[in-house]
Formats: C-alpha cells, sequence, structure tokens
C-alpha cells in the first residue's frame, strides 16, 4: 500500500475516535467551545484524510 493512504487511513480512524458526546449530546450548554473544536477537528481529520487517500491511488493509464 502507499503511505499516502496508510496516513489517510490512520486519519480516518482518529477522527472517528474523538468522542462525539461533546458535539452532539450536550446542546443545552450555550458556550459548548469543547464541543464545537471537538467538531471541528474531526471534520478536518476526515477531509484531510480523504484528500490524502485520494491522493495515494495509483492509477496506471495504458498511454
Amino acid at each position: 500500500m502507499n503511505t499516502k493512504k496508510l496516513i489517510g487511513i490512520v486519519l480516518w480512524l482518529l477522527a472517528f475516535a474523538i468522542p462525539f458526546r461533546f458535539a452532539l449530546l450536550e446542546t443545552g450548554d450555550v458556550g459548548n467551545i469543547k464541543g464545537l473544536i471537538s467538531f471541528v477537528v474531526m471534520l478536518a481529520l476526515v477531509f484531510t484524510g480523504y484528500a490524502l487517500f485520494d491522493s495515494g491511488k495509483q492509477e496506471s493509464h495504458g498511454h
């Protein structure tokens, strides 16, 4: 496997290991900074992981 693909998979696993309890279940707190930060970090890790995974594909064209 390509190194970029492995890093992308690790970032996806890390993104989904972030606890969603703060972002999704604790909506009573108006100043829920911890939930906002964990949600933004999760989104950044998911998209960065996808970008690395997608750029790591080895496409072989017959030209």
